[in-house]
């Protein structure tokens, strides 16, 4: 009896053996994709030069062998305005090579459908744990490529006609680009009126959207993307943005600088802090204007949005437009410093304060130098910034200028 007890007992140890890898579950399967991968878009040619100089900074930085796992990706359109190409940089051996992967036909108008198409196919070539992205080119921020009013209401020419000339400017005329000394950015590019490269920030994120992909962060090498208005537009693509407020001069992040910070520890990791620092510094040092740049938690826009629409709700006070930060060379401003704004035209306190708590929360960080350089108005030149109003994210709610857009953009509606 004991010997048939015990026999049974190996019978069902044995079976217990057999048995464990299945009731032990499947084996845990690794994830081998990259940690980050950094994806460069680069819009339009008529910025190539600058381009090439940007690329250049990038190969300087990969160089240093920091990428470990991870990869940088770049979109260019060389002169071409029918196709785009995709490249990756990769370090080999004290090299780095540029590995032609994709060719991409572009339709004679950018349009949802091709921007989705081409988004979705960078990320079916580059399956990584987390993205990054460059949005570099022209840019006028909120403002749509072509906007519901020919003429833009309350723009004058009255610097140029002369006492009483007081037509208003189409929309041309408001962004026509001085030939200045210096050159400036913006997204996207209009080459004829049959043909254009450029496309609407909600073109963008639907595109984005589209992917399934929320990115770690978007870095706006495009001028005025530091705007509340057109951050709104894009606050579920991606947790961070980094923009300016005014205008980029047309060299751009320096990239050579830049990233290192975003591939720190074998590119397992960034700062964006120190993104921003990077490109004030350089501005600092190489112009003495044009430094100003902010990184903005998107998370925190609607929480802004509603604090925001308590302000418009509460008591006004009288105060003088022209006194408030303004971040362009325009007669009739467009983009006015979203806290100075606020902190001079808000009667209710309370509503005041709750608004500057939600905008330290969205704001995480800003770096200014006292003046920046615009290309657009009929005069160009330089133009002084408060040091001490700056808070780095721009709105065009008290503009007098594009006000039948503005009321159809998404902050307006969620705001009003």
């Amino acid at each position: 009896m004991k010997a048939f007890t015990r026999n049974i007992v190996l019978v069902v140890a044995a079976l217990v053996m057999l048995l464990a890898p299945a009731c032990g579950g499947k084996k845990k399967v690794e994830d081998d994709r990259p940690p980050q991968t950094l994806i460069f878009y680069f819009t339009g040619t008529k910025l190539s030069f600058y381009f090439y100089r940007n690329i250049s900074a990038v190969k300087d930085a990969v160089r240093g062998d920091i990428l470990g796992k991870s990869r940088i990706l770049y979109l260019f359109q060389n002169s071409s305005k029918t196709q785009t190409e995709l490249f990756e940089l990769k370090y080999e051996e004290g090299l780095v090579k540029e590995v032609l992967l994709q060719t991409y036909e572009l339709p004679a108008v950018m349009d949802e459908q091709s921007l989705s198409y081409i988004f979705n196919d960078v990320i079916r070539q580059a399956p990584s744990k987390s993205y990054g992205l460059v949005m570099a080119g022209h840019s006028t921020g909120w403002i749509p490529m072509e906007p519901e009013s020919t003429r833009v209401e309350g723009s004058r020419i009255e610097s140029v006609g002369g006492a009483g000339a007081t037509q208003q400017l189409t929309h041309e005329e408001y962004w026509r680009k001085n030939k200045g000394e210096h050159e400036t950015r913006y997204i996207g590019e209009t080459y004829s009126s049959s043909s254009s490269h450029g496309f609407d920030l909600s073109t963008l994120s639907n595109a984005l959207s589209s992917t399934g992909v929320t990115f770690d962060y978007i870095l706006f090498d495009a001028c005025f993307m530091s705007n509340v208005e057109a951050l709104y537009d894009i606050r579920n693509n991606t947790r961070y943005a980094i923009g300016s407020p005014c205008e980029i001069m047309g060299d751009g992040f320096p990239y050579d600088k830049v990233i290192p910070q975003l591939m720190l520890n074998g590119g397992t990791s960034y700062d964006l802090d120190a993104v921003c620092r990077a490109y004030n510094q350089h501005y600092a040092e190489s112009k003495g204007f044009s430094g100003s740049v902010a990184l903005i938690d998107c998370t925190q826009l609607d929480a802004l949005a509603a604090a925001m629409k308590k302000v418009n709700a509460a008591a006004k006070k009288d105060f003088n437009l022209s006194e408030v930060q303004a971040y362009e060379g325009h007669r009739d401003h467009i983009f006015f410093d979203l806290g100075d704004y606020v902190s001079k035209s808000c009667a209710d306190n309370s509503a005041a304060m709750a608004f500057r708590q939600q905008l330290n929360r969205t704001i995480k960080s800003k770096y200014t130098l006292d003046k920046f350089y615009s290309n657009y108005g009929y005069v160009s030149g330089y133009h002084s910034i408060d040091t001490e109003a700056y808070t780095g994210l721009t709105t065009s709610a008290p503009s007098e200028v594009y006000t039948t857009d503005y009321k159809q953009t998404a902050w307006y509606r969620a705001t009003n």
